[in-house]
């Protein structure tokens, strides 16, 4: 009992728990990217894909995402109509967040992406009565492409819009909604967007 205790005492136990866990949900995540690259997404086998991330594309490898990078639980990618999703190698996009693109969106290689954060690249056409025949159908939206850079910091919350492009390095603050295109390595933040410092 005694020599139980020490080990508890130590964290062997947890820590043994944790690395079989790690080694089981990778090895679920290669069955994830294999099922998806079978129906043709263009995933890299070294992808890590959490739990309940939801992947739909129009068109065969429409989304793309490179080597080494993480997509967290319950995360939505979706490109529809001729819309394409390209993901640079080592990205982060944390839980629950949600991209969506049918134009293009392309994120650079080593950004972080927090949880719960909504990059889009269309709105619907305004007035509504003009586009609610057109529910459904390429027609109904306006569209424009979305450009993140490389080593770009996004906090949890925050809103990226279309036609905006983030420049490398670049900080968006926790819940900023981007309505304008953020230079390289600046901090934005509020709603709407507002550059606050450069970092060099």
């Amino acid at each position: 009992m005694f020599f139980l205790g020490k080990i508890r005492k130590k964290g062997i136990v947890e820590s043994i728990v944790f690395s079989t866990w790690m080694v089981l949900a990778k090895a679920i995540a290669c069955v994830r990217v294999a099922g998806f690259r079978i129906r043709g997404y263009d995933i890299s086998l070294s992808v890590y894909l959490g739990k309940d991330v939801f992947l739909f594309q129009s068109m065969t490898q429409a989304i793309t995402i490179d080597r080494g990078s993480h997509i967290g639980s319950g995360v939505r990618i979706k490109a529809g109509f001729n819309g394409k999703i390209s993901i640079g190698k080592n990205v982060l996009v944390d839980d629950y967040s949600y991209i969506s693109a049918q134009n293009s969106i392309s994120i650079g290689d080593e950004t972080m992406i927090a949880s719960n954060v909504y990059i889009v690249d269309f709105n619907h056409i305004y007035p509504l009565q003009k586009s609610k025949k057109h529910i459904g159908f390429k027609q109904g939206y306006n569209t424009n492409s979305v450009k993140i850079g490389k080593y770009v910091w996004i906090g949890t919350h925050a809103v990226i819009l279309p036609g905006v492009t983030i420049g490398d390095g670049a900080v968006i603050g926790a819940g900023t909604v981007v309505t304008k295109s953020v230079p390289a390595y600046s901090i934005a933040v509020g709603n709407p967007a507002r550059v606050v410092k450069k970092i060099k």
